[in-house]
């Protein structure tokens, strides 16, 4: 009996969200540049495909992100191309990697240690709503300089501009564009107020940054600041809550972290290979281009489905084992993503590859590291709870649980 023809309506089916890779393989074998008749985008979803695309910025332009991220937050450095994009790049990135970055680790570890202690009395947690979804927030108003008693007002804007994101609700929309509106008044005089009398924050670092004599203006650095908080605390957030999933559905791994805490970088970056928060990537054809022999004309949306190709079976070995210990895994190597070493390893595509290759992900992995250890120090014994739903939720281009109850006991 011949297997039916993959359609738009099975990238939408109940079974697809619960579980989308088994039809993600079959379109890899089937049909790896699919045409979503629904949204008229292209995706792809092989590995190779994927990574010649991330490095394709002759045919491709990062435009599409002007409809998304730009409603909300205005210019910023990702829906730009060129030299424009380069030129923005190079005057925040320096503050991201590095030493450079070396004096934020006691805001994580601050910030890590006061929500644990302000854990419920009970032995049982909701990680997502205790931990992962206000680290990365706390850190980055830490990091800016911003007044710690406003951690509840950053993590409302937090909320309300990555809803504000979703592409087909106006009204999602409108509460996210009026999100980023409060954010910029409120950081406008700390701003003005670096200019003249600069501190050792992260905003004065950005308003005092320059690359060939330009810096960036008011207008672009309350943007800037508004895409930190969200796409900061987004890919941090849910990869904090996958990969504590993945290690409590897996004890014998789980209980190898918990012994050596080093082990935690191996464990995030197979979470970034095998339950990557952030599902994919969009781009715009300005050429037409093409992949595994189908030519995808100009002027169209194209889908670079990242989680695809991280579970690409032509690439990795059982790619739906979750594996610490992966042998074909560039581990902790985030900048391999996307190259075959002489050592048979691949890199993730967590993080996207390339020019706009994710500008936080030290700060992701080190946020996640770090505070998994300060985790792990406070829970011993830690497992899933009685009735914990670890069901991963796609929503907004985004997979993860919507909690992560865990039982422990107290040091």
């Amino acid at each position: 009996m011949p297997v039916s023809a993959i359609t738009s309506e099975m990238l939408r089916s109940k079974e697809h969200l619960l579980d989308p890779y088994p039809l993600w393989e079959r379109m890899r074998h089937d049909n790896p540049v699919f045409f979503d008749e629904i949204t008229k985008t292209w995706v792809l979803t092989r590995y190779t495909d994927c990574v010649e695309a991330f490095a394709n910025y002759k045919d491709f332009s990062n435009r599409l992100y002007r409809d998304t991220l730009g409603v909300v937050f205005g210019p910023t450095m990702l829906d730009k191309d060129g030299s424009e994009h380069v030129m923005h790049r190079k005057i925040v990135a320096p503050e991201f990697v590095g030493k450079r970055f070396e004096p934020y680790y006691k805001a994580i570890d601050r910030n890590a240690l006061d929500l644990i202690r302000k854990f419920p009395e009970e032995p049982v947690v909701d990680l997502v709503d205790a931990f992962t979804t206000r680290l990365p927030v706390n850190v980055i108003v830490d990091m800016l300089g911003m007044d710690q008693s406003d951690h509840d007002r950053f993590h409302e804007w937090y909320t309300t501009m990555m809803a504000g994101l979703a592409r087909f609700s106006s009204e999602k929309q409108k509460l996210g564009v009026l999100a980023h509106e409060q954010l910029a008044e409120y950081v406008e005089p700390i701003i003005e107020d670096r200019r003249s009398c600069p501190m050792e924050d992260l905003i004065s670092k950005i308003v005092h940054a320059e690359a060939s004599g330009q810096r960036l203006t008011l207008t672009e650095i309350q943007a800037f600041i508004s895409l930190l908080l969200v796409a900061g605390g987004e890919t941090t957030d849910k990869g904090i809550a996958n990969m504590w999933t993945q290690l409590l559905l897996h004890p014998e791994q789980l209980n190898a972290v918990l012994e050596d805490h080093e082990l935690f970088d191996f464990a995030f970056s197979e979470m970034m290979r095998h339950s990557p928060p952030v599902l994919g990537q969009l781009r715009y054809s300005i050429n037409e281009v093409t992949f595994s022999g189908i030519t995808i004309p100009a002027n169209q949306t194209v889908y670079i489905q990242l989680a695809s190709a991280n579970n690409d079976e032509t690439i990795f070995k059982d790619p739906r084992d979750f594996n610490i210990e992966r042998d074909d895994l560039h581990l902790r190597k985030e900048r391999k993503s996307g190259h075959h070493g002489t050592e048979g390893r691949y890199g993730h595509l967590g993080f996207g590859l390339g020019k706009h290759f994710c500008l936080g992900y030290e700060m992701a992995r080190l946020e996640a590291v770090i505070g998994s250890s300060h985790l792990s120090n406070f829970m011993k014994n830690p497992r899933l709870a009685e009735g914990a739903d670890t069901t991963f939720i796609t929503k907004n281009a985004t997979r993860s649980p919507l909690k992560v109850l865990i039982e422990y006991e107290r040091p």
